[in-house]
């Protein structure tokens, strides 16, 4: 497809690695290690479904791109960018489209729609980027429905290390007074990872992700130089666990999970310190804590204790074939037929009842 002056591809996995190339180009915050082609295929070995990046050339120079994923399940198919928890994904512009970024959005966002025709696709799900302008990719992509949520992110600074506000300075001064300590995890600490991980899941009543993504995490990711997993221990034993996906100049708040009966000892507090010194001593600006579920959430209260900042982000939603796919379904019978993709929101659900 070819917009004015800007031609756009499909690029499937045989062809991943044009995109890797193009990442030593971005110096936009907005790049984070879910975009990355490794982060892509090992996700295609958890989900077993379609992953591409649209790419947005201008001339031979690949000017952004966004990376999608497809499946069919009983409904129909569904699209999303990308599925899998947490607000991830959304168009990367590159150094060479940073004078028409919305010319090539545009571009993008027509394929795209090219795409859902000749798939038949039920919905379409988008992220705006990380700490981007949601009406950009909003205007172009022209939702039926639109979900407005925030994230929370540190400025990582170049000149001395971060001070953290009062509350998190004693969680971290605490934990070392307990004597824990922080080493990189390995793939004998797999097993423990997955258990500690399980069990905060049902402690907080929230799904959890298979177990097959932790292996690609342990196993490809962090051998990649993509994924980073550290793990708190008190005299040997494993207290906290934290796994960080990176790229660019951002670091993304992956996976953080804790013993239950040694969360007082703050391992918690003590590998989040460890990693942003970490990250700032190789030169990243931004800690993408990514979303929380409301601002009254005690997950949102202990990333504010760090001194985060909120950025605005937007969960964008089409319905190419209207809300009637999904009339007479379940919450559950959505769930199972598209697993860990964003499809509707249940409340849409409920009018689709009526359509």
């Amino acid at each position: 497809m070819t917009s004015t002056d800007i031609t756009v591809e499909r690029i499937y996995p045989d062809r991943f690695a044009l995109i890797e190339d193009a990442l030593r180009d971005v110096r936009s915050p907005a790049l984070l290690g879910y975009h990355r082609p490794a982060y892509m295929r090992a996700l295609t070995d958890v989900l077993h479904d379609n992953p591409l990046y649209l790419s947005a050339y201008r001339g031979e120079q690949l000017a952004a791109f966004l990376p999608l994923r497809w499946c069919t399940g009983d409904l129909g198919t569904v699209i999303n960018g990308l599925p899998f928890f947490g607000p991830n994904g959304g168009p990367v512009i590159t150094a060479a489209g940073r004078h028409i970024e919305g010319t090539a959005v545009d571009a993008l966002m027509e394929e795209l729609a090219l795409l859902a025709r000749e798939l038949q696709a039920v919905s379409i799900v988008l992220y705006s980027p990380f700490l981007g302008n949601p009406e950009t990719i909003s205007r172009a992509f022209n939702p039926d429905r639109t979900i407005e949520r925030f994230t929370q992110f540190l400025r990582l600074h170049e000149n001395g290390p971060v001070r953290w506000p009062t509350r998190s300075r004693r969680a971290v001064m605490r934990a070392h007074k307990n004597g824990c300590t922080v080493r990189l995890g390995t793939q004998n600490d797999f097993s423990e990872l997955v258990s500690i991980y399980a069990d905060n899941c049902v402690a907080a009543g929230i799904p959890r992700k298979p177990e097959e993504y932790f292996h690609q995490i342990v196993h490809t990711l962090c051998p990649a130089g993509i994924a980073r997993f550290t793990v708190a221990e008190l005299h040997g034993r494993i207290v906290a666990c934290l796994i960080t996906l990176q790229a660019g100049q951002t670091v993304s708040y992956n996976v953080p999970c804790s013993r239950l009966q040694d969360r007082a000892l703050q391992g918690n507090s003590l590998l989040v310190d460890e990693a942003v010194q970490h990250f700032q001593k190789l030169g990243y600006a931004y800690w993408n804590w990514e979303g929380s579920a409301s601002r009254q959430h005690p997950v949102y209260e202990f990333k504010r204790n760090w001194g985060s900042e909120e950025s605005p982000y937007n969960i964008l939603l089409r319905y190419p074939q209207g809300r009637s796919p999904f009339s007479g379904q379940t919450a559950r019978s959505v769930a199972d037929a598209y697993p860990y993709y964003f499809v509707i929101p249940f409340s849409d659900m409920e009018r689709a009842h009526d359509v």
